[in-house]
């Protein structure tokens, strides 16, 4: 943040009551607190499993798109995640070596290699920070009433707005 904007941001915050100013600082540190929580997690998990962060951002990749039922090829991972071929094929030969996922050649076209998931993904899968974090989420979620609900969604939506603004 440059000096123009921390002027900015400490304006916006003087504008305030001192009781709302408590409310958004005790939300601040809370949202801190959930990221910090959740890049331990993630941290925690990358060097339990031996692997790095392209080998993370690989896994994360391919378990939404299987999530979502597509097919990927290496192909996909290196256009996605911005890495060269051969950044890629290593990253693959990694991952396929540790057991989370296997290489299947196109049936009708044999130059063509699928990545599929392997045993080791699914175990990925449910230890990921990330699935913590959701599991959690849906979890607090269930407890609101449909206006507390409405709230938070808003909150939310507005945060993501401003974010997709400040990085345009």
């Amino acid at each position: 943040m440059d000096e123009a904007q921390m002027s900015e941001h400490d304006g916006e915050r003087a504008k305030l009551s001192s009781n709302k100013r408590d409310h958004v600082e005790a939300m601040m540190l809370t949202l801190r607190e959930l990221r910090e929580l959740t890049d331990r997690g993630y941290r925690v998990q990358r060097d339990a499993r031996g692997l790095n962060d392209k080998d993370m951002a690989a896994l994360g990749y391919l378990s939404q798109q299987w999530k979502d039922q597509r097919t990927v090829s290496p192909r996909d991972i290196a256009a996605n995640l911005g890495l060269t071929s051969a950044t890629t094929t290593a990253i693959i030969d990694r991952l396929e070596a540790e057991g989370y996922l296997q290489r299947r050649r196109d049936t009708l076209d044999r130059r063509v290699v699928h990545l599929t998931p392997a045993p080791a993904m699914e175990d990925w899968v449910r230890q990921h920070p990330v699935e913590s974090l959701r599991a959690s989420l849906v979890d607090a979620a269930t407890h609101l009433d449909c206006e507390e609900a409405r709230i938070v969604q808003g909150y939310f939506s507005t945060v993501l707005e401003n974010i997709r603004q400040r990085l345009t």
